[in-house]
């Protein structure tokens, strides 16, 4: 039996299912977002990944007055073409070819990137920045190119990494040619 002045303390059943249902509609409504925001964040991590190779490639071809080329690789040890999300190889390319040689020094590589897809008309194969700093596709021209980033059946648009006419990377919403791509790829 219950004394007088003293109150019971605890909470119900009913409350306990109340504030239960209230928190399962709150989640159900923030993990989408949430989903979201972490394929975001990925596909920041691999954008970085990508220019801050470009940057570290243009600078080293500077500061060693040779070449450095860029490449897609699948075993991070030879150039591939199977695309970049596979990770890509950073190396002095003595001979100008834009593929990785016996003799050649590998200065970095980069794993490969899940969930994404990324393609590129122009660096398909690869890039190389010659010690004055400029950039040179695989067919050897000089000038500017971009790099499409999209997330693996998110049906979201794409995010572009232009390198621009100065041969610096510049991040963009939309692509160089029609300003929006879309994602089917395949």
């Amino acid at each position: 039996m219950q004394q007088p002045g003293h109150r019971q303390h605890g909470i119900t059943l009913a409350e306990t299912l109340t504030t239960l249902a209230v928190l399962g509609i709150s989640l159900s409504l923030a993990i989408p977002g949430l989903e979201s925001l972490a394929r975001d964040n990925a596909r920041a991590t691999a954008v970085n990944q990508l220019v801050a190779t470009m940057h570290t490639a243009r600078s080293e071809a500077i500061t060693r007055n040779a070449p450095v080329a860029v490449c897609p690789s699948r075993n991070l040890r030879t150039c591939t073409d199977n695309g970049w999300e596979s990770g890509w190889i950073r190396f002095v390319d003595n001979n100008h070819d834009q593929a990785l040689d016996a003799e050649e020094l590998i200065l970095g590589v980069s794993p490969p990137v899940p969930g994404f897809i990324i393609r590129s008309e122009v660096f398909a194969r690869a890039f190389s920045y010659e010690p004055s700093g400029r950039v040179v596709a695989a067919d050897s021209r000089q000038g500017s190119g971009e790099f499409t980033f999209c997330a693996t059946g998110a049906g979201e648009p794409a995010q572009v990494v232009i390198v621009n006419p100065v041969n610096e990377p510049a991040l963009s919403a939309g692509s160089a040619n029609d300003g929006a791509p879309g994602c089917e790829l395949p």
